[in-house]
């Protein structure tokens, strides 16, 4: 049994370049929301790729697959869009990476992207810690909550909205339907993200988008 295989890219993570589709330049276009985050047309019967509209719950929540359907998709996709820390790069935000032998062995014969949203935005390493303010990542693309650094509340919405768009690129380029991130950060979060210092039930920014384009999105922690 051999290692991932993963992709060359360029920069050292993907997406330096950005715009040259339409689709990836617009948060509420992308997830098919309003700016109050109400569905662009709700009685429209097809979501934001132009397939069936995925089931909302009670709070207006995508319905998400179980954890057993993510784990399936995973192993039947050739090509996956991993988090780079998972990978054993020292990319997050305190310089260290969470290199995980479990994702590693999941990946096996696969096609790996590795992808750290934060790093292809620009940001640092090490940086500041960053939570989500007023929301999820879903509440983030409709304009509800922010990103902001822990301690002095700089507001990095807009670096974290670019890291997904590259993320969301280097998917679509390389022709990825699944994303193995890592879980409760403010960008790859897909259950967990910390919001205003504490953990909460939800996604982050990136995940949030590439869930919208139909990409099945998974955790370290699910498998």
């Amino acid at each position: 049994m051999s290692g991932p295989k993963t992709f060359d890219q360029e920069p050292e993570f993907p997406g330096a370049a950005s715009g040259d589709d339409g689709d990836v330049q617009q948060p509420e276009a992308d997830l098919g929301l309003t700016r109050d985050g109400l569905i662009a047309d709700e009685r429209q019967s097809t979501g934001p790729l132009g397939g069936p509209a995925s089931p909302r719950d009670e709070q207006g929540s995508t319905a998400l697959p179980s954890q057993a359907e993510r784990v399936t998709t995973l192993q039947d996709a050739r090509v996956v869009l991993v988090s780079a820390c998972l990978l054993g790069e020292a990319c997050r935000y305190d310089g260290r990476s969470q290199r995980s032998e479990r994702v590693l062995a999941a990946l096996a014969d696969k096609d790996v992207i590795p992808v750290c949203p934060e790093v292809a935005s620009g940001l640092p390493v090490p940086r500041p810690p960053v939570d989500l303010r007023g929301g999820t990542g879903v509440d983030v693309w409709a304009g509800r909550a922010v990103a902001v650094e822990r301690t002095e509340g700089i507001d990095r919405t807009e670096a974290f909205q670019q890291g997904a768009r590259l993320a969301l690129e280097a998917a679509q380029r390389f022709g990825a339907t699944v994303a193995l991130l890592k879980e409760k950060s403010p960008s790859c979060g897909s259950q967990r993200v910390y919001e205003s210092g504490q953990l909460r039930t939800g996604e982050g920014i990136t995940t949030a988008l590439l869930r919208a384009k139909g990409i099945t999105v998974l955790s370290d922690e699910d498998i």
